[in-house]
């Protein structure tokens, strides 16, 4: 180990049994600082007799910088003969001392006599205690090493930008508490860092930085006394993923797989179970076991673990299960309660899988599992849970009270195989992604009356200069309250449409569902060349009671002749997305949310409006553009219509 003699700022190596007493410094690094290599090196007696010149030749080439002085200085006037500081006491590059050191670093600060919180941000004489502070505001506290280097010597002082003493851990801690989240009890050593779930620790490094993503790992192990390499330039989030495998080892606390967005009310919602696999695949990283970072634990500060026989009494069950976690190929085998929530034969199973640890109020926590049909044995975590709302969220788990009693003590032991992390390679990933083109999406449409449905001015005029002729449509949209409405708009042209769209009522008892009624769409095509006969004259009324004069019932009608079947269904379409027709004549039609209209936004919510999009592709013709291009044929693009010209046959 290397420390620094505070009088002359030179390295003195000392075996690791006769290590005298040392203060350190803690700081954030600026982007020019001192090394092991800028500094002198006393290498012993042979040094030593290498003359006063030579030391001198030495301090003159490697001057200490200014941050290193003048700790240095405040160590030695408080009496300190030595100094560690992690610029200046680590050789770099020397990786097995590197990653030594990393894997110390707790240790190392913990060993200290006094540690030194340098705040090169705050001036001094200030009042650290007022709500906008520069010691509340300062970045020291914000980087993910100083988690580490706050909680770990017993005695800390905190100084300003000028060297001058801010204050003591100890005096501090009820502030330091609040800036940081951390119990007060830890920071002044009065309660084991053991005590502390590890969902917990984990939730006070969730909003702090790292220079390099491999870091937001390292820094924590000794938080969690694991040990592993250090792997610079791993691949993505790894270095975390192995963390979290390490401390999974060690631990029976299942607050670990925790994280992540919750549903904190069981009998609030319920699960999805009728979503489609497209819609269940938003490839994010709540899908797996491990977390992909901390920050995926900011809202984990109340979780903490029960002890497994509390647990399997709050269950039911025979006897303890002592969790094993066994990595496979597939994902991690263990063994966890499990309550089905439900299968049918066009779906995947849905599970409860209960972890042995509580939320602030005492609320058992509880996984939510699925199948899919890409991942074989493997489940996921989270899915889809409706509250009521249109827009539904993704949950990874879900708190039970007492009055979830039956349904807790309901559970089973059972072995599972559970996605762990993020695909390594691009063909798992491909796998994964199959059913998926919206790597985003954090939530669920429900398509359900009452809504809206607006078509842009946009399609209207891409479609008019394509040479359809278009009715005029009410600029508020199409307003639908019940199950039974429908709607159809006709574009004519040489290759007339109609887009019908309406609500359809659905069997509200099938397993999993969560709607009476949901927005369907269709289009048919050859409606005949009668264009006179299909213009119409919207009234311009409120849009809850709509009607339109017609002369007949597929021109711009209140009704339509078409039969919904699950597959006009818009929730089922992948990205709310289908095309009609075939190459010669096709019409995509998307339903886009939420459509950005300020009046329709004014008077009924943004959450009701839905903006249809049309597009046509294919081959048609008018009679101007057979007398403009007889015999020749073009192609172009008009915003969001794409169409082929060409001579018909």
């Amino acid at each position: 180990m290397y420390l620094l003699n505070t009088a002359t700022i030179e390295l003195h190596r000392f075996d690791k049994l006769k290590v005298p007493p040392y203060a350190i410094l803690s700081h954030v690094w600026s982007p020019v600082e001192q090394t092991f290599r800028d500094t002198p090196l006393v290498k012993g007696a042979h040094d030593r007799r290498r003359g006063v010149l030579q030391r001198v030749s030495d301090h003159a080439l490697r001057r200490p910088s200014k941050k290193i002085k003048g700790a240095c200085a405040k160590a030695l006037r408080d009496g300190y003969r030595w100094l560690w500081a992690d610029t200046t006491c680590i050789d770099a590059g020397n990786s097995a001392e590197l990653s030594e050191a990393i894997n110390s670093m707790f240790d190392i600060y913990a060993k200290s006599s006094m540690c030194y919180a340098y705040l090169d941000d705050v001036p001094p004489g200030e009042d650290p205690h007022p709500p906008g502070s520069s010691f509340r505001g300062s970045k020291w506290f914000k980087r993910i090493w100083t988690l580490q280097e706050l909680i770990a010597p017993a005695s800390v002082v905190f100084l300003s930008s000028d060297w001058q003493p801010i204050g003591a851990k100890w005096r501090l801690a009820s502030l330091i508490e609040s800036v940081t989240n951390i119990d007060q009890l830890v920071l002044t050593h009065k309660r084991p860092l053991e005590d502390v779930s590890i969902a917990c620790r984990m939730s006070w490094a969730a909003r702090r930085e790292a220079r390099r993503e491999e870091d937001r790992a390292y820094a924590l192990m000794g938080i969690f006394g694991v040990c592993m390499p250090t792997i610079y330039g791993e691949r993505g989030r790894s270095a975390f993923i192995r963390l979290q495998e390490e401390i999974v080892k060690r631990s029976e606390d299942q607050s670990v797989f925790a994280w992540g967005p919750a549903l904190h009310d069981h009998g609030s919602g319920i699960f999805v179970a009728n979503a489609k696999e497209h819609d269940y695949e938003p490839q994010t990283d709540t899908e797996t076991l491990f977390a992909s970072s901390p920050s995926d634990f900011a809202n984990c500060a109340d979780i903490s673990p029960i002890p497994l026989q509390e647990f399997a009494a709050r269950l039911g069950l025979d006897r303890e299960n002592v969790p094993v976690y066994t990595p496979t190929g597939a994902g991690v085998r263990t063994t966890l309660p499990v309550v089905p929530l439900g299968q049918t034969s066009k779906m995947p199973t849905a599970m409860l899988g209960f972890l042995a640890c509580v939320d602030g109020n005492g609320r058992l926590v509880a996984l939510y599992l699925r199948a899919h049909s890409s991942m074989g044995a493997k489940l996921l975590v989270g899915g889809y849970v409706s509250q009521g709302s249109r827009v539904n969220a993704y949950c990874r788990t879900t708190r039970l009270s007492s009055s979830e009693q039956y349904l807790i003590c309901s559970s089973n032991l059972q072995e599972v195989i559970i996605h762990s992390s993020r695909p390594s390679n691009a063909r798992e990933r491909s796998a994964s992604s199959a059913s998926s083109s919206s790597p985003s999406r954090h939530s669920l449409i429900f398509f359900e009356p009452p809504c809206t449905i607006r078509i842009s001015h946009a399609v209207r005029k891409a479609l008019e200069r394509m040479g359809y002729i278009t009715p005029v449509l009410p600029e508020r949209g199409f307003r639908l309250t019940s199950a039974g409405e429908a709607r159809s708009i006709s574009f004519i042209g040489y290759q007339p449409f109609t887009v019908h769209f309406g609500v359809c009522a659905i069997d509200a008892r099938a397993v999993g569902s969560t709607q009476s009624a949901q927005l369907w769409a269709t289009v048919t095509f050859d409606l005949g060349s009668d264009v006179d006969s299909l213009l119409v004259k919207p009234d311009g009324g409120d849009l809850a009671s709509e009607s339109v004069l017609v002369e007949r019932p597929l021109g711009y009608a209140e009704g339509t002749d078409v039969c919904p079947d699950e597959s006009m269904l818009v929730q089922q379409w992948k990205d709310h997305q289908r095309a009609f027709g075939n190459k010669s004549r096709e019409v995509r039609l998307t339903f886009n949310y939420p459509c950005q209209v300020l009046d329709c936004a004014s008077e009924r919510g943004m959450a009701e409006v839905y903006e249809l999009d049309i597009i046509f592709r294919g081959y048609y013709r008018t009679d101007s553009e057979r007398r403009r291009y007889k015999g020749s044929a073009m192609s172009y693009s008009i915003g969001s219509v794409a169409a082929s010209r060409v001579k018909s046959h």
